[in-house]
């Protein structure tokens, strides 16, 4: 299913970059705005934040 060079999971820095993107998606005024914002929730309830990461260290 995946090639060799592709990891099957996104790291935590991408799910941040990607609910970043989204949030600021959701932002806009036009019609994919509430998907995005839909998604951006979705992924926040999945992610642990950038604080949870730093407290652990």
């Amino acid at each position: 299913m995946y090639s060799d060079d592709r990891l099957p999971v996104l790291t935590l820095d991408e799910a941040h970059d990607v609910l970043n993107l989204l949030t600021y998606l959701a932002s806009l005024d036009d019609e994919a705005a509430e998907e995005a914002q839909r998604l951006a929730r979705e992924l926040a309830a999945r992610v642990p934040s950038r604080e949870d990461d730093i407290n652990e260290n």
